[in-house]
């Protein structure tokens, strides 16, 4: 069936000889530069043909084989069984139905035929039943050592299983089998929650397996979460230092899972006797890998408007890169515009962003090979034909603002470059984009590039200074931590390194060093989805300010927040310590990256 197509779509594909459900969407990860995305039709299934609970059908056949990958026969009171899946009216349908004079549940289980390996995306669009059971999408190598979940959810409307409900599990496990190892990132990002209840809609949910240290996971064409390098793919070296590299099997199964019924938390005879909750449904599932463009090379965020202003005097071939949607960090200033639902930049596949309006902010890590002077490029484009602008700050010094023009569409792409060079060091550093000028709506972005035109010597160029009043202290250097959970935890995530695990009353403290005495405003770096966050920051021991965390809809959606005024700071060396101390509905707080010092 096709939920995820509008009728006037769907209508049109019928005219062609082969539609699938999925046609018109596009797929959301960056194929990367002179690639294209290609269907793997033998792993790929939009269920639009019949296969009964028994006996199913050769097209079914084709692809899929009934039950697990091996003989076993799921976890806790799971009991796969062939006759609780079907394909009928457009869908995979897996249902849970009571064991006859048991305690177990009866599940179908389904896995392909093929297996699939990195590079490769992977999509389903479904609806999980309302039961206490997990609903899942995944792969697992032939020995069960590596997997990798796309879908794991728990729909159940039980008021003690609401948080569940609200939310999608994006992990991965590595394990070792004899003795026993199981290592899956435990982060809170790993809880993806966006206010639906997974129930009650079909829900679009994919991931990029990259590479064998990297993870991409996108809910309905939205990146969410992004799981990269050693520490979060495999901390242990289970796999050896290989990471998630061996050839996995897509499974769909319902199950129930053993940390849940050993806690009393087990399916109900009415529950699986009911036939509007027992059952999940998978309207398809499509997998692509990305090939050579043979046109030669598509979209993927190139620069699409040249170069647009010479090489200023330089040779030097070095020109560093990041598209649009790499920040680690967003936000806006000022108030909201009607109509933008985003607090920020929103990514829009493709390395774009999207629905950027004034005040909206991304923060980026660029890294110069070689210092220099250097020609900033922003590849923008919009239809608004005045009041567009973008305000430039590296290492949170402003270095100027690059006039924007109308260029005809909102995918239509020129290159603007700031009007100044910049004279700057190697190494990595911060880059603030933000939307400036009189349009409530300004522009999409596609990439911004730091291009290497001289060695320093332009007679018209800004010098980065290093500002020498500004205090930012990294939120993982802390000297102790601690509290009611055991304190923070670090993590590093797209090259941003931050706290977690942190939840109501968990502390770290700092050394703060004040260069000089005065009024200072006080900000952070944070990310939470939750409702209800705080943070509280003494110095010394004395009560300084207390910071609200509103949500930013994910862990590692960082965004900059404000204490409502200033505060006094003496010169010297101090120890700050600080604190959650929201009142969040399950006691989760925040992430952070930074904690930020501005003299006024």
């Amino acid at each position: 069936m096709k939920h995820t197509i509008s009728t006037l779509t769907a209508l049109l594909l019928c005219s062609s000889s082969f539609a699938a459900d999925w046609d018109g969407l596009p797929v959301p990860a960056d194929a990367g530069s002179g690639n294209t995305w290609q269907l793997q039709s033998n792993v790929s299934d939009d269920f639009n043909y019949s296969a009964p609970a028994n006996g199913k059908s050769a097209a079914f056949y084709d692809r899929w084989s009934e039950g697990f990958i091996n003989a076993w026969q799921g976890p806790g009171l799971t009991d796969y069984h062939n006759p609780n899946s079907r394909v009928e009216n457009g869908e995979l349908v897996i249902q849970a139905t009571r064991k006859p004079g048991t305690n177990q549940v009866y599940t179908g289980a389904v896995h392909t035929n093929d297996s699939i390996q990195y590079p490769v995306y992977i999509e389903t669009s479904s609806k999980i039943m309302d039961q206490v059971l997990a609903n899942a999408v995944w792969m697992l190598s032939s020995d069960s050592t590596e997997e990798i979940d796309i879908v794991e959810a728990y729909g159940s409307s039980r008021p003690d299983q609401t948080w569940f409900a609200e939310r999608m599990h994006l992990a991965h496990h590595v394990f070792i089998r004899d003795p026993f190892q199981d290592y899956q990132p435990k982060d809170a990002g790993a809880w993806y929650a966006d206010g639906r209840l997974w129930r009650d809609q079909y829900s679009r949910v994919g991931v990029y397996w990259r590479d064998p240290w990297h993870l991409e996971y996108y809910i309905d064409g939205q990146l969410v979460r992004t799981v990269s390098g050693v520490d979060m793919i495999d901390p242990y070296g289970y796999t050896n230092g290989n990471g998630l590299s061996k050839p996995m099997q897509i499974i769909v199964d319902a199950e129930d899972q053993d940390w849940r019924s050993d806690n009393g938390i087990i399916a109900t005879d009415a529950d699986l006797a009911d036939s509007s909750k027992n059952q999940f449904y998978v309207d398809w599932i499509r997998v692509y890998k990305p090939v050579p463009d043979a046109n030669g090379g598509g979209d993927n965020g190139g620069d699409n408007g040249g170069d647009n202003g010479g090489d200023n005097g330089g040779d030097n071939d070095i020109t560093s890169s990041v598209d649009f949607d790499s920040f680690f960090a967003t936000g806006k200033d000022g108030s909201a515009v009607a109509g933008d639902s985003v607090n920020g930049f929103n990514p829009s596949g493709n390395g774009n962003i999207n629905y950027n309006t004034v005040g909206d902010w991304a923060e980026y890590s660029i890294n110069l090979p070689e210092a220099g002077e250097y020609r900033l490029e922003l590849d923008t484009a919009s239809t608004v034909s005045t009041g567009l602008g973008a305000d430039i700050s590296i290492d949170d010094v402003f270095v100027g603002t690059v006039a924007i023009s109308q260029t005809g569409g909102w995918e239509s792409y020129q290159t603007f470059s700031l009007a100044n060079t910049i004279n700057i060091g190697a190494g990595t550093h911060t880059l603030r984009v933000q939307s400036a000028g009189s349009s409530p709506w300004q522009w999409n972005g596609n990439a911004i590039r730091m291009v290497k035109v001289g060695e320093g010597s332009s007679n018209n160029q800004t010098t980065t200074p290093t500002p020498s009043e500004m205090i930012s202290l990294e939120a993982e250097s802390f000297n102790s931590t601690g509290g009611p959970y055991d304190g923070f935890q670090t993590y590093t995530q797209s090259g941003i390194t931050a706290t977690n695990y942190n939840q109501r009353g968990d502390y770290a403290e700092y050394t703060l060093s004040v260069p000089t005495a005065g009024n200072y405003n006080v900000s952070a770096i944070v990310a939470t989805p939750e409702s209800g966050a705080a943070m509280t920051l003494t110095l010394n021991g004395n009560a300084l300010v207390s910071l609200d965390v509103p949500s930013t809809g994910g862990w590692n959606t960082f965004t900059e927040v404000n204490a409502s005024g200033a505060v006094a700071l003496p010169a010297g060396t101090h120890t700050l310590r600080v604190t959650s101390s929201g009142n969040t509905a399950n006691t989760w707080e925040w992430n952070a990256d930074r904690f930020i010092f501005t003299p006024q």
